[in-house]
């Protein structure tokens, strides 16, 4: 996958570009304030899933009624991981996957 360039400016304080110019060679200044940019962005979404999370939950515990408490729930979850397949009556069966053909 090739990745396009753009050229932006960016002002920075003054102890962040001195230690920028001081610990970064000038031809590898671009890619680590890219690889950093990138990196607090993923954080950024991270946080931002979990904020909505918070205001629209995936799971609520109102359908599952058989798990009362944190123990119920743990026995669920270990016969689950002990028998590779869940079962539940309310929904439909998974469609099978068959492995592809080498050819």
């Amino acid at each position: 996958m090739e990745t396009t360039l753009e050229r932006i400016n960016v002002n920075f304080p003054r102890p962040v570009l001195e230690d920028l110019r001081r610990l970064v060679p000038a031809k590898r200044r671009s890619e680590v304030i890219a690889r950093a940019t990138a990196r607090e962005l993923r954080r950024l979404k991270m946080a931002a899933q979990f904020e909505e999370l918070q205001h629209r939950p995936l799971w609520a515990a109102e359908p599952y009624a058989a798990l009362p408490e944190g123990t119920a729930i743990d026995a669920f979850v270990t016969q689950l991981r002990s028998s590779g397949v869940f079962a539940d009556p309310n929904l439909e069966s998974p469609a099978t996957r068959r492995k592809a053909r080498r050819e």
